[in-house]
């Protein structure tokens, strides 16, 4: 992503007791922040499917304000970069020492074979474990949803 893109960004505020004006279309709007860099942290009330309605804030923020804004952006993504990368790091680190274990095992073929196959069945119960967690996960959800189905209908 360009920092154009990440700059055009807004957030959605919750509602508070301000009433949103409704969009041309009859829609109600939600209240957003602009993380651009014109208006930093002035808040606007957002159509879904038309966009920009009307400002919220009337005036842009102060000098002082909007500059707290972007320094608190630019670290948060640095800060992300950073974790991207250290992320990165530890993955290759990992199959670096993954690689580094599976050459160091020495002896007959025999033994190099039953390590890679040792390997590859670790690597499938844990990939089994997800599946089954994930079969069961979804059970549950459409369980859930078809007890709370029925509890409307019989109301």
């Amino acid at each position: 992503m360009s920092s154009s893109e990440i700059s055009s960004y807004a957030s959605v505020v919750a509602n508070s007791n301000d009433e949103a004006p409704l969009c041309h279309c009859s829609q109600r709007t939600h209240k957003c922040i602009s993380w651009s860099d014109d208006n930093l942290g002035r808040r606007y009330f957002n159509c879904e499917d038309h966009g920009f309605v009307v400002w919220y804030d009337k005036a842009p923020p102060c000098l002082w304000q909007k500059q707290s804004l972007i320094e608190s952006r630019d670290k948060i993504r640095r800060q992300t970069n950073e974790i991207k990368a250290l992320r990165d790091a530890i993955g290759q680190i990992s199959a670096e020492l993954s690689a580094l274990k599976l050459v160091k095992t020495t002896g007959p073929t025999n033994d190099l074979l039953k390590a890679i196959k040792d390997l590859v069945k670790s690597q499938n119960v844990d990939s089994e474990k997800k599946y089954r967690r994930f079969v069961v996960s979804t059970w549950g959800g459409f369980v859930v949803a078809a007890a709370v189905i029925v509890y409307i209908l019989k109301n």
